[in-house]
């Protein structure tokens, strides 16, 4: 099972909008949920993907480096960094993200613009799976 290696990546969900827009993950602020939106070249939808240990990584937004994403109320959030790590792994899919325990997954309830990143129970469902695009 690959892993996406450190880097910089635009992170877009499987699944399109109803318009066809690709929806990436976007960074709103230090303490407010992720939330999927039109796929630009902004870099509040730019994460740094850094190795935690040989099993997980931290997720960092370009715009706030001294910030991680973490679990939020059901969603994914940002607050400072402490040790924030998930499980990112590959499926024939796309890629899922879990925790670090490997009990919950990211995901969207409806692929829409402004609709926000869930953690919740693996539903085998596309709106759990991402692509990690690599940018400079």
């Amino acid at each position: 099972m690959t892993k996406p290696p450190r880097g910089t990546y635009v992170i877009v969900n499987r699944v399109l909008s109803p318009t066809d827009e690709r929806l990436a993950i976007t960074f709103n602020g230090p303490e407010q949920p992720l939330t999927v939106n039109t796929r630009t070249d902004f870099s509040n939808q730019r994460w740094i993907v850094q190795d935690y240990d040989q099993n997980t990584k931290s997720l960092v937004p370009v715009d706030a480096t001294a910030l991680q994403v973490a679990w939020g109320a059901d969603c994914a959030t940002v607050l400072p960094a402490h040790n924030y790590v998930w499980t990112i792994r590959e499926t024939d899919s796309g890629y899922t993200i879990q925790d670090g325990g490997v009990t919950v997954f990211w995901g969207v309830a409806n692929a829409v613009n402004n609709a926000t990143v869930t953690i919740g129970t693996g539903t085998g469902d596309e709106k759990q799976r991402w692509f990690f695009e690599r940018v400079l």
